[in-house]
């Protein structure tokens, strides 16, 4: 009787083992995700752009809720959340900079929780629309807090790629994303 459940057991196990590598197999042949592409209405909602008002250019800019992608931005970002600019560092070649914010997540996410890294480094090249903002402030953005919404995207090698938007970490942000999101 031993015999019989030693071996049985033996069986069960050398399935389990089998099973779990075919599983495996499968797995790194399965892509985790299928990300869209960035283009079209996607690169309006997604700009890699900085909000003139998040950085005191604008005092009479319009209010959250008239921002006409604030709400669709809250709602498909993988992740709202506040962000500090930790670091600023540039990289030139010739004239042209491109200048690279490491933000840090302040607290737990106002919207989505896709994504689980509390680090995030954004790249702002010349072609980018925040470029003049990150170019006249350079390290005085070090230290600057922000709402921010992050998506991935498909990039041109496949490879996901983040792309984002940085509005004013302020009050009314906040009830916006809030209102356009469900708890």
């Amino acid at each position: 009787m031993v015999f019989y459940r030693g071996t049985i057991l033996t069986c069960l196990a050398a399935v389990v083992v089998l099973a779990c590598a075919a599983c495996e197999a499968t797995s790194s042949r399965t892509p985790k995700s299928v990300l869209s592409l960035w283009q079209g209405h996607s690169r309006e909602v997604f700009d890699d752009n900085i909000d003139a008002a998040a950085v005191g250019l604008s005092m009479d800019g319009p209010s959250p809720m008239s921002d006409p992608f604030l709400r669709e931005r809250a709602q498909t970002a993988e992740v709202v959340l506040r962000l500090r600019v930790k670091t600023v560092t540039v990289d030139s070649i010739g004239e042209k900079s491109t200048f690279h914010l490491e933000l840090e997540a302040e607290q737990e996410p106002l919207a989505g929780t896709k994504l689980i890294e509390n680090k995030f480094e954004v790249a702002v090249a010349p072609q980018s629309p925040a470029y003049s903002i990150a170019r006249a402030f350079d390290a005085r953005l070090r230290g600057h807090a922000f709402i921010g919404f992050l998506r991935h995207f498909a990039g041109e090698t496949a490879e996901p790629e983040l792309h984002w938007h940085l509005s004013a970490d302020s009050a009314d942000i906040v009830a916006a994303v809030q209102a356009a999101t469900p708890h």
